[in-house]
């Protein structure tokens, strides 16, 4: 399960933006989740919860926001939702035949604090 490695990634990321910002408590982190990242948000909530006992981040509520999958098709150049579309291009048809352009990432897009 590499959610956990990606938890513990997280919780190293966040040890250096608290220390550089002076945060003393973090109430949560919000973290993007692309829909073709590979990550189950399920399995990544369950991490995050294991991974943080026993860490100044126990308390700390993860949220998680799904960002969309778009493709852009490799033969007609139309962007489109991959997931919805169930990786089939709308406009011409093409099957499996696009580049992802979002939707691949993993991001911490926002950290709520207490002072």
């Amino acid at each position: 399960m590499h959610e956990m490695g990606i938890a513990f990634e997280l919780i190293d990321s966040l040890k250096r933006i608290c220390s550089d910002e002076g945060v003393t408590k973090l109430k949560s982190v919000t973290l993007s989740l692309g829909e073709a990242s590979m990550v189950v948000p399920r399995y990544m909530l369950d991490c995050w919860s294991a991974a943080t006992i026993d860490t100044p981040f126990a308390k700390a509520k993860l949220k998680i926001r799904i960002v969309p999958c778009k493709g852009k098709c490799n033969r007609c150049g139309m962007l489109f939702s991959v997931k919805r579309n169930d990786r089939v291009c709308p406009h011409c048809h093409a099957v499996n035949d696009f580049v992802p352009v979002t939707g691949m990432g993993i991001e911490i897009t926002q950290i709520e604090t207490e002072r």
